[in-house]
């Protein structure tokens, strides 16, 4: 009797040691400096949930400038920021769902490059995360539900014989099927070459499209641009005269930089309004006001 509780002990302490099959897997990966700041040092870590639409995400930085918010990008677009502190290290908490102090996780950053760029808006960091190589080849497959659809990663047979809904290759993370009743419309910022491109469509259309759901509200303004980094300015920066025609100088009108204050004033030039130097917005008017490039022809 004792051998037989011995053994049903040793069998449950192994069980207990065993990471449940449905369990978040916890994937690591250093963030690799990109030369801009050759001493910064970093960490993500994703734990992802598929099935049941939970995860976090979080991204570690030191060495880095103190005091200094740090924009992080997933795939291209901004997701959120981390702000160090005085000794130059910070970490940056995503949630899906909501939770505590973690900013919004819209998007499955396992097989994606992440980005963690300084308030010039240079890349310091990044790495791409490693993919769930246990579920490479496997769709997304919803599956009906009082919910509306569950999601399932399963290969594309599985999910026929199953009678479910083939959604296409991708993770379950955040779920592509359709709820009951249907969620308001969220702004989805889909990858592009060109940059990130808005489309207000439902979570589950976004989540298909591999989008990153930014959760409610309106593509315009569009909040798939980066965010200017704070200090940033437009700055007009004179090119002197080009030579005469005439008898009249010739002028090049200002160029447009995009700069941080100090550096605008370094370089003599003047800090516009704009918030983009497409079109210049440097472009001067006989009477010596600025104009966008349109208004000047």
């Amino acid at each position: 009797m004792r051998k037989l509780v011995l053994s049903w002990s040793f069998a449950l302490a192994v069980v207990a040691l065993v990471p449940a099959a449905t369990g978040a897997r916890p994937i690591k990966q250093p963030l690799h400096p990109t030369g801009v700041d050759a001493n910064a040092e970093g960490m993500a870590v994703a734990s992802i949930h598929a099935k049941r639409n939970r995860g976090t995400f979080r991204v570690r930085g030191r060495n880095l400038k103190p005091g200094t918010t740090y924009g992080i990008s997933v795939a291209g677009v901004r997701i959120g920021s981390l702000t160090t502190s005085t000794a130059g290290a910070g970490v940056a908490r995503f949630s899906r769902p909501p939770r505590g102090n973690a900013q919004p996780l819209g998007v499955d950053p396992r097989g994606k490059l992440v980005e963690v760029s300084d308030d010039q808006g240079e890349d310091v960091m990044e790495t791409d995360m490693p993919d769930d190589t246990a579920d490479q080849g496997n769709v997304q497959c919803c599956l009906a539900d009082d919910d509306g659809a569950e999601c399932e990663e399963t290969t594309a047979d599985e999910c026929t014989a199953e009678g479910g809904t083939n959604m296409g290759t991708g993770s379950c993370f955040p779920s592509p099927c359709p709820t009951t009743p249907p969620t308001p419309d969220i702004q989805c910022c889909l990858p592009d070459d060109a940059g990130p491109e808005c489309e207000e469509e439902s979570a589950a259309e976004c989540s298909a499209a591999g989008g990153v759901d930014m959760g409610a509200g309106s593509c315009d303004p569009n909040p798939c641009a980066s965010a200017p980094p704070p200090g940033i300015v437009s700055c007009c920066i004179s090119q002197g005269d080009q030579g005469q025609q005439e008898g009249q100088p010739q002028t090049e009108p200002p160029e447009c930089e995009r700069l941080t204050s100090t550096d605008c004033a370094d370089e003599g030039g003047t800090a516009s309004s704009a918030a983009s130097c497409a079109p210049n917005p440097c472009v001067s008017s006989p009477s010596g006001a600025f104009l966008d490039d349109s208004a000047a022809f």
